[in-house]
């Protein structure tokens, strides 16, 4: 095995992975070198804007495999439930602690140098939430960043530049180099498929809807594959459980623990419209406002129905293997001091430090999969091992 290339790194939710994120990874090797190994710190069961995955984390990361990925690592949940800054913040902790020197990223703006602009600029700001003028913190530090640099304040207005100037953020702090491929077709949340390519959240759409002819000319035939496997077994497409979400915030409520850890009004707001509401989108409806967005809303929902505390840290204290292959296999040989949990027993060893996590991950588990069309019951945190692709099935797709 050949360890002098590249390894580099790329965070996605893969929810699920399409045509799109193949380029991603196909782009990354053009520009990084055939032999780079690709680590990908992938969202689990539960993704940034506040909802239950498609399918769950072991399909998905089988489905980044087969597209060309190398080794798939969950990432920690609080981050996978945590605004741009600290989702970034957990990925590119858990690359670098996995080995990666080189982190790839999709922008609509491949200008390396705009997005290293744009986070000294934002390093340089002291905000600490939403302006009086009534303006989201998001809207208020891309208006203040507008002063400071306009070509870097546009940046932001792209939800996948935002994330991308996170990454350049975070990378302040650890020794890896950012690369950017440019996007191409379908931007995010877009409506209709453009260049060959649809958005994640216009596949979602449709295959919660039954429509899975419409998205076989944008998915890899593997995704299509394994999507199709899972839907047969119960376990595809899984929606988001409204009342059984309600009943768990309402327990918070009663029990007092219904909080953002925020001191600007949002835990008023949220208490008040988990009390008044009928499903957890209503809720969301009636907390959400021109400050508060819906996405900010519906991940502090869904951290208190899961029990998630608003201290919990983004950073890594373990990392779980999802998916990997051969050279994946290999890179994890080479991972000193690290925890890695690839098999379920290995979580019972872990100091007793980090088993409040590892039961919250179990709990969210079990509640995702109540969830799927099949429910399954209880335990299958702990039934779960990772996807393995052996060099022969790689070298026959």
């Amino acid at each position: 095995m050949n360890f002098s290339s590249s390894v580099c790194g790329i965070v996605a939710e893969y929810n699920p992975f399409h045509g799109g994120h193949r380029f991603h990874i196909e782009r990354t090797r053009e520009m990084l070198g055939e032999h780079t190994m690709i680590v990908c710190a992938m969202s689990g069961n539960f993704v940034q804007r506040g909802d239950f995955a498609l399918l769950d984390k072991y399909a998905r990361a089988e489905m980044a495999v087969r597209g060309g990925a190398d080794l798939v690592l969950e990432l920690p949940l609080a981050a996978a439930l945590s605004s741009a800054e600290g989702f970034a913040q957990g990925a590119v902790a858990l690359l670098h602690k996995i080995g990666c020197d080189t982190l790839s990223f999709g922008a609509e703006n491949a200008d390396i140098s705009l997005f290293l602009q744009a986070a000294d600029a934002l390093n340089a700001l002291s905000l600490t939430g939403g302006s009086r003028s009534g303006l989201s913190f998001a809207a208020q530090r891309q208006q203040e960043l507008a002063g400071r640099s306009p070509a870097a304040a546009e940046l932001l207005s792209s939800p996948n530049n935002t994330l991308g100037i996170e990454y350049c953020r975070a990378l302040a702090r650890f020794p890896m180099r950012p690369v950017a491929v440019e996007r191409r077709g379908a931007g995010h949340d877009e409506a209709a498929p453009s260049g060959g390519f649809a958005s994640a959240s216009l596949l979602r759409r449709a295959l919660r809807e039954g429509n899975e002819r419409f998205c076989l000319p944008y998915l890899p035939e593997a995704s299509a594959e394994i999507y199709r496997r899972e839907r047969e077994r119960g376990g595809a497409p899984v929606s988001l459980p409204e009342s059984t979400l309600l009943a768990l915030l309402r327990s918070a409520l009663f029990r007092g623990v219904l909080a953002s850890g925020t001191a600007d009004g949002f835990d008023e707001r949220l208490q008040s419209a988990v009390y008044s509401a009928v499903s957890f989108s209503d809720a969301v409806e009636k907390a959400r406002t021109r400050r508060f967005p819906a996405a900010r809303v519906r991940r502090a929902l869904l951290r208190a129905a899961l029990g998630l505390a608003p201290s919990a840290s983004p950073l890594p204290q373990y990392a779980r293997v999802l998916a990997l292959g051969p050279r994946g296999r290999a890179l994890l040989r080479r991972t000193d001091g690290f925890p890695l949990i690839v098999k379920p027993s290995t979580e019972k060893r872990l100091p007793d430090e980090m088993q409040p996590a590892l039961r919250l991950d179990a709990f969210a588990d079990d509640l995702y999969d109540l969830a799927r069309p099949v429910p399954l019951p209880g335990g299958g945190h702990y039934r779960k091992t990772p996807f393995y692709l052996s060099e022969q099935e790689g070298s026959n797709q």
